[in-house]
Formats: structure tokens, C-alpha cells, sequence
């Protein structure tokens, strides 16, 4: 198919909501993720944590949440495992912890000043060359992005999703007659991660994380994340 650009802008043939969801979805600029060490933080205090963004999560996309905590624990921890996994709440903050766990934010420093820096001496589990807290110690970073762009990545069929305990609401219903409808009501929130459309039914809704709840997926779904 051959496209004529007119005066206006447009393309010959397409309508001008075909034409922006084309420009969003063809894109191949992304997010910038980078990461700045702050210093080691006291945790666990009296048994509060100092980082409390997964709070109300049991599941973020493959990421178990161990909700009491709140935090993700794995063998393969690394600075940057907990970076990506702190990224998909656009959280500000992460601390990795203990050689294994991550914990998410959007501020850190609740329970005192910074500590020695010898007490996050813990290699990580899936690094040995990196540190990864101590005891009831956070190494803490904090998480810089590049503003929305209002593009996105689409993901079809896609399988991975969060569960909540139900004390949080990771998504919120919006009226939409169209896929280019839904992400411009996306784009228009700063909270809005991602959002998922069915052309079948609809239906669309807006993202606080980068995955849909379980009800949100399947092949009646089109799941698109914002860069």
C-alpha cells in the first residue's frame, strides 16, 4: 500500500486517527531507565519497612510479591533485576537488600539517616561483583526516566499480569470507541503505565503498572505499554 502525504499532514486514504495511532505504535524510541546510588539505609525497624511501593501486590508480571514484606525475593537478584522490576511501577526508588531481595518506592530515609556503607556489604545473589544491602539494610537508588514520549509497545496475547490482595486497584476503567482513543486517554495521565483495549467489546483500561490484572488478558485483549 502506497501512502501520499497531503498538504494537511494526513495520508491519502487514511483518517487522521489511523495516521496518529500509526506514528505511536511505529516508533522505535523507548523509555531511558537509569540508576544512582544514594547511600546504605536502615530497614525493618521495629518491624516497618522503609520502602512500601509493592504493597497490596502478590504478583507483578513473573515477579512473585512476598505481600508481608513487601518485597520480591529471587536467587538472580541484581541492581539492575530490581531496577527493571521496580520500573514497571515507574517507581522513583528501589533498595536491594539481604543478597536476594528488592524492595520498591517512591521515598526512602523513614527510619533515620544513611548508615555506614560497610553495613551493606551483602554480595548479590545474582551478582557477586555488586552489593546488595546488608541485615536490615537497603542499598537505595533511585530510578531516573526520560519523560512520556506517548509511544508504545503493543503486546499481543500477552500472558503476564499482577494480582492485588484487593486492597489495591492497580487499573481503572475508561470510555473508549477505539485503540487511538484509549492511549490518548492514557497519554493524558501521568499515572498511566500502560492500558489494554478489546475491539471486541470496547472496552478500555488505564495502568498503574505495566501489566493488566488476570481479567485483563487473553486473545480478546491487546495490551499496550507506554515508552
Amino acid at each position: 500500500m502506497v501512502f501520499k502525504r497531503q498538504p494537511s499532514g494526513t495520508m491519502a486514504g487514511v483518517s487522521p486517527e489511523l495516521v496518529f495511532l500509526f506514528a505511536l505504535l511505529t516508533s522505535t524510541a523507548c523509555k531511558l531507565l537509569n540508576h544512582s546510588y544514594l547511600g546504605c539505609y536502615v530497614d525493618n525497624t521495629n518491624g516497618s519497612r522503609d520502602m512500601t511501593g509493592l504493597s497490596g501486590l502478590k504478583q507483578l508480571g513473573k515477579f512473585h510479591v512476598q505481600p508481608a514484606a513487601p518485597l520480591v525475593n529471587s536467587d538472580e537478584m541484581t541492581i539492575e533485576l530490581c531496577s527493571s522490576i521496580c520500573s514497571l511501577g515507574r517507581f522513583s526508588h528501589f533498595g536491594v537488600q539481604s543478597e536476594t531481595q528488592c524492595f520498591c518506592g517512591n521515598s526512602f530515609g523513614s527510619q533515620g539517616a544513611a548508615a555506614k556503607d560497610d553495613d551493606c556489604n551483602k554480595k548479590c545473589r545474582g551478582n557477586l561483583w555488586q552489593k546488595c544491602g546488608g541485615i536490615n539494610r537497603n542499598s537505595v537508588y533511585s530510578l531516573n526516566y526520560s519523560n512520556f514520549k506517548n509511544l508504545y509497545t503493543v503486546v499481543k496475547n500477552n500472558s503476564l499480569f499482577i494480582k492485588t490482595d484487593g486492597s489495591k486497584t492497580s487499573w481503572r476503567p475508561a470510555a473508549a470507541q477505539s485503540d487511538a482513543d484509549c492511549l490518548l486517554r492514557c497519554s493524558a495521565r501521568a499515572d498511566c503505565q500502560a492500558a489494554v483495549f478489546s475491539q471486541l467489546r470496547l472496552e478500555c483500561h488505564l495502568l498503574a503498572f505495566a501489566y493488566p490484572p488476570a481479567s485483563l488478558t487473553g486473545p480478546d485483549w491487546t495490551l499496550y505499554q507506554r515508552d
